[in-house]
């Protein structure tokens, strides 16, 4: 997948709701936008959805798809019209607004209205902060939740900053990111800051920041990070002999720095007990595993990063077993009716409980979310979101705890 569109889902699924779904009925120019496979029908349909509709419960989430639509098509001037038409609220949608100019600042066009879309994205982001969290989301997974949101949209403000050539005032941006993503960190973030110290000709800093986006992109690629990593390399040493090796020995370093990270910071707060039907039937306590080093997940059927979790976990379920340690899968699916099948089609064998309000007491903000609570019942660990060393992350952690009995 294009970073671009992993970057769109990523924001798309923190600004829904990521721990339920809302039924209602939708609009039937909605639903006719969304079942229409021609593209430029599509466009036309959410047009007069746009014009028709705006009492609609769903209005704003609906134009956010329809940005998206937009971005993937490269309609230019109907994501000029769109972000107009958005800047008529007060305060506008800050997803869709943030969508549409990163779209624009990506296809290097309209970058004055993509600038205007990103800053007014970003001041009404900043007042969703302000907001008191909805009846299903405690106050501290309300703020992490909004957090993150603002995080994207600055991240797109020093991004179009950046393509209009303004890479000083980009990179005071993208330093703001990265304080707000230090818990989470996010390659793009590094790339951005990557770029914009190579446009203020600082080689030695880009090489640093290019070489953390390398390390945290995986096995995915981007040109734009390896033309930076080769290009500053060549500059500082003359040529390209030894980049392999260093970039070897330097992510070798930023590897053993996030694992002593993970590992030393603790939650060390008390886990709420809870007592949920399982799918088999069951009523399962929290409290019945007392004595045990326990993984909560919290995840979802719907939930792509949870598709790619789960069968890590899976994986690694059996050995943890014979170690005395449980898996607790909590669904936060509001249709129950499609878990059983889920469970079913992919063979998971480890518990499945229901969630019955346990997220909001757990603070989750996105999901998957997975906790570690230790033997005496405290939570110490939290992983947010998938990455693909989960497993090996939870086992040092596991490990320990272990070394403290």
């Amino acid at each position: 997948m294009p970073m671009f569109w992993t970057r769109l889902l990523a924001a798309a699924g923190l600004a829904a709701a990521l721990l339920c779904q809302v039924s209602r009925a939708e609009h039937p120019l909605l639903q006719q936008a969304k079942a229409e496979q021609d593209p430029g029908k599509a466009i036309a349909l959410y047009w007069q959805y746009a014009a028709e509709a705006r009492g609609d419960s769903g209005y704003h989430d609906a134009l956010g798809s329809f940005a998206n639509l937009l971005a993937k098509e490269h309609r230019p001037a109907d994501m000029v019209r769109l972000g107009d038409h958005l800047l008529q609220y007060k305060p506008p949608s800050p997803n869709p607004l943030n969508t549409l100019a990163y779209a624009l600042a990506q296809a290097d066009t309209a970058l004055d209205k993509a600038l205007e879309f990103a800053r007014h994205a970003a001041g009404a982001q900043r007042q969703m902060l302000k907001l008191p969290p909805p009846e299903d989301r405690s106050a501290k997974a309300w703020q992490e939740r909004q957090a993150s949101m603002l995080a994207y949209v600055l991240d797109t403000q020093g991004y179009v900053l950046l393509k209009q050539g303004e890479a000083k005032a980009a990179r005071e941006i993208f330093l703001q990111v990265d304080s707000l993503t230090a818990d989470e960190p996010d390659y793009e973030v590094f790339k951005h800051l990557a770029l914009a110290e190579w446009q203020l000709k600082n080689p030695q800093a880009a090489l640093d920041w290019a070489v953390q986006a390398d390390y945290y992109l995986g096995d995915r690629e981007d040109e734009e990070v390896h033309s930076v990593l080769q290009e500053s390399y060549t500059l500082l040493r003359g040529d390209l002999s030894g980049l392999e090796q260093y970039l070897k020995s330097r992510h070798e370093e930023i590897a053993q720095a996030e694992r002593t990270r993970l590992v030393e910071k603790r939650l060390n707060e008390p886990a709420k007990d809870f007592e949920l039907k399982s799918l088999d039937g069951r009523t399962v306590k929290l409290s019945d595993y007392r004595g045990r080093i326990v993984l909560v997940d919290f995840w979802a059927t719907w939930c792509g990063p949870c598709k790619r979790e789960l069968p890590l976990l899976q994986a690694e379920y059996s050995r943890w077993k014979e170690r005395g340690i449980e898996l607790l899968a909590i669904t936060t699916d509001k249709d129950t009716s499609k878990v059983a099948p889920f469970i079913a089609e992919h063979q998971y064998t480890f518990p499945v409980l229901f969630n019955q309000g346990t997220s909001r007491d757990y603070d989750v903000s996105g999901i998957p979310t997975l906790y570690v609570v230790d033997r005496e019942g405290r939570l110490q660990y939290r992983h947010l979101g998938y990455r693909p060393d989960v497993v090996e992350l939870i086992n040092l952690q596991i490990e320990a705890l272990n070394r403290q009995q």
